[in-house]
């Protein structure tokens, strides 16, 4: 079955992996690590960019053997169906259309748990009970690189590596975190991307794939975005926004119970609209006061140059509701939001003392 938006873009799942880590120097008060990775030059999306692990959606994703894969491993019907029953926002990319095929709201999660094993080596599992302990655990390989070549090529498939492993997919520590969808001016290459969280206790061994990963990293978001903005790395735009949010919450146990309450909340598709102005480039987002009413996500902006001789602060202060990122170049972002986060997300300028204080 043909997709409804396939013939413009493609679904995909990215993960954001965080592991605890000692603070590296004295003053850096994060307890954590987040996990990214260079893309190669020869990659045909996004060439040399900085990125979480994650790809396009794949027919194995959503396979309905995993149905029957989780009953032969005593996996109840209620804890699956936990995971599908979300009462906020959901783009399309979360709708499943046909029964004959595995609900979205898992295929997605084992679409990103592929990814993250396929590019890095990363394989999360969980217990034959599964329990939703906040942390996912990563289990460690001996043939790793075969295993990693096999699926990556498509003659073999992470279900199989499962059954051979006696192992299952800890989809159940995996939280939706947000949705993205490539801005309509990239005709040619649009991703429609669920992003999760998983939250590790120790950071695991990384195995890159050496045709899609030129090297990765681990550090923390504020010195991620600092290496971006000194023009170390580039980070694609929801990199910079997800790691914005991320930079003001510094403990991972708050982070993953966070992330854990939120988790049924949905998430509100963020396709960024640009404005060029005199001095860059403005990318509004919903709740915006100059994000288009009932946005079709698939025409470009009329209004693309309305603003093209006032600065970025002119404009804003011309605005009411902000919900924005203002480039000044491909390296330097300010964001701006003066309203309550979409579906009680962290506030990408760190206001979040009502949604932190109780965890």
């Amino acid at each position: 079955m043909i997709r409804k938006f396939a013939k413009y873009w493609r679904d995909s799942a990215s993960l954001i992996v965080l592991a605890r880590d000692q603070p590296a120097v004295q003053h850096d008060k994060y307890n954590y690590k987040v996990l990214v990775f260079k893309r190669t030059s020869n990659t045909s999306f996004m060439p040399n960019s900085v990125v979480f692990p994650g790809g396009g959606f794949d027919k194995q994703d959503a396979s309905p053997g995993w149905e029957s894969f989780f009953r032969e491993r005593n996996v109840s019907n209620t804890a699956l169906k936990s995971i599908t029953q979300v009462d906020g926002a959901r783009p399309y990319i979360f709708q499943t259309e046909s029964s004959a095929l595995l609900d979205r709201n898992l295929s997605l999660r084992l679409c990103a748990l592929r990814e993250a094993f396929e590019e890095l080596g990363v394989l999360l599992v969980t217990e034959q009970q599964p329990q939703k302990s906040g942390f996912s655990k990563c289990l460690p390989l001996a043939d790793i690189d075969s295993w990693q070549q096999k699926i990556h090529n498509g003659t073999a498939s992470l279900q199989e590596l499962h059954a051979a492993l006696g192992t299952i997919p800890d989809v159940f520590n995996l939280y939706e975190w947000s949705c993205w969808l490539t801005p309509a001016m990239f005709r040619k290459r649009r991703f429609e991307t669920a992003f999760y969280l998983a939250v590790l206790n120790e950071k695991p061994i990384i195995h890159p794939e050496r045709h899609e990963v030129q090297e990765y990293f681990w550090d923390t978001p504020a010195a991620l975005l600092e290496a971006h903005r000194e023009e170390k790395n580039w980070l694609a735009p929801p990199q910079t926004y997800e790691l914005a949010r991320l930079s003001y919450v510094h403990d991972i146990d708050q982070l993953a119970r966070f992330a854990a309450k939120r988790n049924q909340k949905g998430s509100t598709l963020l396709c960024p609209v640009q404005y060029n102005t005199a001095d860059g480039v403005i990318f509004v987002l919903p709740g915006d006061d100059l994000y288009p009413s009932d946005y079709d996500y698939l025409a470009d902006n009329p209004n693309l140059d309305k603003y093209g001789e006032q600065t970025q602060e002119m404009i804003r202060k011309q605005s009411k509701r902000l919900h924005r990122v203002e480039h000044k170049d491909l390296h330097h972002q300010a964001f701006y939001l003066n309203q309550p986060p979409l579906d009680d997300h962290l506030h990408v300028q760190g206001f979040n003392e009502d949604r932190l204080k109780k965890l």
